[in-house]
């Protein structure tokens, strides 16, 4: 299985333990090679609004947003969270457009009062998942947080000044801690000791995927990216239909108010005898080609293994089925349902 990050091996060598973890008490995921970008200046706002298809003018001081950097033809090229601190605003994506995202919001620099700088070395991110997890933050910063999605505080965890952001990555209450890359050793060794009591534990990236496919959760550069358009992969919330003109707009929203995409990213249960691989083909009992996986893993909750795929707009009906192809063989059968797997 492919890692979620450089900075996050596979596992901690206890599978189960680790996914028990994320679904009954507290996973510690270290995500320290996240992209983190600092933007300032009298027009950061201006020029960032119309790049992104969220709006970020509303934001007041604490408050957050999940947003998408679209092309020009809608599709994704870099989901990021961004947090107004005040001062500045933080920009959170994933490692593999840190450097993409970094240069294009570069060439506005020239501009006047726009100021980007990577802080993404400056920072470990630390994202705490599971139901357990106000609990932990509590009782590391004495104070409860609040547990809106995206909402940002700053608060002290044995000394050290850390950023506490309501993030749930797999289904499950979830906090990402930004925390100053010298006092990230001494807070994680903080954070594990005073969470044994809430059933904190490292979790590497198997569990972790197995978790976010459960949830329906995209994984960029697997389930959405620039092969996708925004609203095929299911990314409703990244978008702001009032906000104003951005890159993109008028594709996304035509789709939004006059039909939907030629395809959407569904959950598949597989009736196989292994898990089926990114790139293999659904189709009906016509033989056409209707679909294809993304990602696929075996959920732990289930029994049995689940996948992510794109499936055309005409096949949309839960309960649908399809014959499972890969390279050419016959796999076994796909069938559709709505997300997430796990109901809360």
């Amino acid at each position: 299985m492919k890692e979620v990050s450089e900075t996050l091996p596979n596992d901690y060598g206890d599978l189960r333990g680790e996914y028990d973890a994320i679904r009954g008490g507290v996973a510690v995921i270290d995500l320290s090679d996240a992209g983190k970008l600092r933007v300032s200046g009298k027009n950061s706002v201006q020029f960032l609004n119309g790049l992104i298809s969220n709006d970020v003018k509303s934001l007041q001081a604490g408050e957050g947003v999940l947003a998408a950097f679209p092309t020009v033809q809608g599709k994704l090229l870099a989901l990021c969270r961004i947090y107004n601190l005040g001062e500045y605003l933080l920009l959170e994506l994933d490692a593999i457009n840190r450097e993409k995202i970094f240069k294009n919001l570069s060439r506005f620099v020239p501009a006047g009062e726009f100021f980007v700088t990577d802080v993404s070395d400056h920072f470990a991110l630390f994202s705490l998942q599971g139901p357990r997890t106000p609990e932990l933050i509590e009782a590391l910063t004495g104070e409860p947080i609040d547990e809106r999605q995206h909402k940002i505080a700053e608060r002290q965890i044995g000394g050290t000044r850390v950023f506490v952001a309501s993030h749930s990555r797999c289904g499950e209450t979830g906090f990402d801690l930004f925390v100053p890359t010298e006092f990230a050793q001494k807070t994680i060794e903080t954070i594990l000791e005073r969470g044994i009591i809430f059933g904190a534990r490292r979790a590497g990236s198997e569990a972790f995927e197995i978790a976010r496919i459960e949830a329906g959760v995209p994984r960029e550069g697997v389930d959405a990216g620039e092969d996708y358009i925004i609203l095929e992969s299911e990314l409703e919330s990244a978008v702001s239909y009032t906000k104003g003109c951005y890159l993109g707009q008028e594709v996304i929203a035509r789709i939004h108010w006059r039909g939907q995409p030629a395809k959407r990213l569904r959950g598949l249960l597989i009736d196989a005898d292994q898990s089926p691989r990114a790139g293999a083909e659904m189709f009906d009992d016509d033989g056409n080609k209707v679909g294809e996986i993304t990602s696929g893993a075996r959920s732990f909750a289930l029994d049995r293994f689940i996948a992510l795929g794109y499936v055309h707009r005409y096949h949309l009906t839960p309960g649908t089925e399809f014959k499972l192809k890969q390279g050419g063989a016959e796999l076994g059968r796909a069938e559709l349902i709505e997300l997430p797997f796990i109901k809360k």
